[in-house]
């Protein structure tokens, strides 16, 4: 205790301390305490091991600041990249949905041309359908995280590689699958052509324009000749009607004869492609040229009695690949 005592003593104890700056200069005296010199070393030391830990705190920040800038500039470079290739896609979708689009409005000209069956219909539709949504999904997930006007590409809670691989991949299978849908539809649209021409050019109507007083009175077949009364074919219809009722076309064709042809009196040929011909005999007066060309329904000729006739009818021929066909069995097809 009496150590304590006297330590503490000593250390508050005043000193003199004398200062002589140089010979002419005067003679510096002031008093200090024995303490004072202790707590002022202390404190140098203490802020020296303050400043010392404190620098290698900063350090140690500043080099994980450092590798986290260079993890920031790599993800920066990323992202850049992964716009420029959503960039990319997106056009490509875009472009892939144009496509789709004329091919669907392809798709519905041929369907106007020609009536399809339910099934037909339910499978084109579904394959549109089944189309769309694979568009629409790729269209979906490109725009996620893609602003409008540029920007960050914000895909931290996706995962963009398999994003974009999922995306190239279906934008690739669709780029595979677009040239055969529209080779399909080319192919649809030549047959669908050709149907309807094959349509166009198939005698069909009623070869006359009555008001349902004409009638056929000798059909297609055996039958005995009316002015020699022998047995021979009749390769046609007679339609017994008035004078001058208007003869109609019954396809579209081109007409190959007009004029006078033996015992069929005043006669109009007509060829229809595809094999089919048509022929109307005992007429009274034309109302075409040969070389014109005539659709169905035109008025070609008027009824009459000329030739081997023993009364006013149209004598009406179907004709395919020069055989003759019983008109009965395309009138109204």
């Amino acid at each position: 205790m009496k150590l304590r005592k006297k330590l503490i003593s000593y250390l508050f104890e005043k000193v003199d301390i004398t200062i002589i700056p140089s010979p002419k200069k005067k003679i510096k005296m002031f008093k200090m305490r024995r303490i004072t010199p202790i707590l002022i070393i202390i404190i140098v030391l203490g802020s020296i091991t303050t400043l010392s830990f404190l620098y290698k705190h900063y350090q140690s920040g500043f080099f994980s600041v450092s590798d986290r800038l260079v993890q920031l500039k790599g993800v920066r470079a990323e992202n850049e990249k992964l716009k420029n290739e959503l960039f990319v896609l997106t056009q490509d979708t875009e472009e892939l949905k144009e496509n789709l689009s004329r091919l669907k409005e392809y798709n519905e000209e041929i369907k106007e041309m020609i009536n399809i069956d339910r099934g037909t219909q339910a499978a084109s539709d579904q394959q549109d359908l089944k189309l769309q949504t694979f568009l629409s999904y790729n269209q979906s997930v490109l725009q996620q995280g893609l602003p409008v006007g540029g920007g960050n590409i914000h895909l931290y809670y996706q995962a963009p590689d398999e994003i974009i691989a999922r995306a190239k991949r279906n934008i690739n299978t669709l780029k595979k699958e677009l040239p055969t849908h529209e080779e399909d539809l080319n192919n649809l649209e030549m047959s669908v052509k050709e149907y309807n021409d094959l349509q166009a050019a198939t005698p069909k109507i009623w070869p006359i324009a009555d008001k349902g007083d004409a009638y056929i009175s000798s059909r297609f077949g055996w039958r005995s000749d009316p002015f020699s009364g022998k047995q021979q074919i009749h390769e046609g219809l007679d339609i017994a009607t008035w004078y001058n009722t208007p003869v109609l076309a019954t396809a579209n064709g081109v007409v190959k004869f007009v004029g006078r042809k033996g015992g069929y009196g005043l006669m109009v040929i007509i060829q229809h492609g595809f094999g089919f011909e048509t022929r109307y005999a005992h007429l009274n007066k034309f109302k075409v040229k040969r070389g014109q060309k005539v659709s169905r329904g035109d008025i070609i000729a008027l009824s009459g009695n000329s030739g081997k006739s023993s009364g006013p009818h149209l004598h009406y021929e179907v004709r395919k690949n020069n055989i003759p066909q019983n008109p009965e069995n395309y009138i109204g097809r």
